[in-house]
């Protein structure tokens, strides 16, 4: 590979190039996050109870799964391509890594929607490829059967199966994971936090697994508007349908630097249609169980939240509802079931 030299577009230079905020120059105000305005998404994010049932917890987290799709009525149908993005993928098993019981009900919904085995590719970043034996591949061979085909895993990390995006405005081209750029649809499985006890946001999750890693470091200061630029957002984001977290263990950072693992009894399976409402509903559920000052929004927004079954547990329930308040986002509450 030849090597490149890479150097981070300034933030003035980006904006410049992409056209993306004469007034952001001006005022050196976040881009896209104007004050005096409302966040006004379509998303909607449904939770449901997951109680960490032993044995049983893959077959409930499995029937909750189900339900909560089909409340929210997903647009995947058979015949079409699916991609599968992995959160944060390590030698660990879940909270380190994405959990395997949320592999398994993801692709039993699927193949009960029609999608064929052959139609689905699952992609992840780690420094190792998953071995046969990894909890992930056994649910993945547990939900596929003799279907799975161990190609269908893409470790993005060590791929060449890219293609190379131009962008506008003489900006630096940025190469995309083949099997994004042809799915239809794409699922995003990930966990509130990663291994090091970090949140995980799910726009950058998906841009650091499915957008060359050597590309990227040119927009180390503007990812996030990256994801934005309407080429790159077609042929990525905006094909993001689902988004869901086991939301029922999480890596905790400690005062002395170290990692603890964190269980919630019980705990919530979150599902969402929209990254921004799966990002601002996990931020402040993260909030609230870990009893740190309440997050503010930094501009007016709003949240559609679903809830299946009739659960008030006070550690989970109503310590978000307390944290969404006082952060200032306007919240409208449906109980399903």
């Amino acid at each position: 590979m030849k090597t490149q030299q890479h150097t981070s577009l300034s933030r003035r230079s980006f904006l410049k190039g992409t056209g993306l905020g004469l007034g952001a120059l001006a005022t050196s105000a976040p881009t896209f996050a104007w004050q005096n305005t409302i966040d006004v998404h379509q998303g909607v994010v449904a939770t449901a109870t997951l109680k960490n049932a032993g044995l049983q917890e893959q077959d409930q987290l499995h029937a909750q799964y189900m339900t909560l799709t089909d409340t929210l009525d997903l647009a995947i149908r058979a015949d079409h391509r699916v991609l599968i993005v992995l959160g944060v993928v390590t030698n660990k098993p879940f909270p380190y890594s994405v959990d395997s019981k949320l592999l398994y009900a993801s692709l039993k919904h699927l193949l009960a929607q029609g999608v064929s085995a052959q139609q689905i590719t699952i992609a992840y970043h780690s420094e190792q490829d998953l071995p046969p034996t990894a909890p992930l591949m056994a649910s993945a061979s547990k939900a596929l059967g003799v279907d799975l085909a161990p190609a269908r895993f893409i470790n993005t990390r060590y791929t060449s199966q890219w293609e190379t995006l131009a962008l506008p405005n003489a900006l630096p081209n940025v190469r995309v994971l083949a099997s994004a750029k042809r799915a239809d649809h794409l699922v995003y499985l990930g966990q509130l936090t990663d291994q090091h006890g970090q949140p995980v946001a799910p726009e950058r999750a998906i841009a650091h697994t499915l957008l060359a890693a050597d590309d990227l470091v040119h927009y180390a200061e503007q990812l996030d508007a990256l994801t934005k630029i309407a080429a790159l957002n077609q042929a990525v984001f905006a094909k993001v349908r689902l988004l869901a977290n086991n939301a029922t263990r999480f890596i905790s950072a400690t005062k002395t630097a170290s990692t603890e693992e964190k269980c919630v009894h019980p705990g919530i399976l979150n599902i969402s249609n929209d990254m921004t409402s799966q990002a601002l509903f996990a931020r402040h559920y993260l909030s609230a169980l870990q009893d740190e000052a309440g997050v503010s929004a930094r501009h007016a927004q709003s949240l559609v939240w679903m809830q299946h079954g009739s659960s008030r547990d006070p550690l989970t329930t109503r310590l978000v509802e307390s944290a969404l308040s006082r952060s200032g986002v306007a919240l409208k509450k449906v109980t399903l079931g």
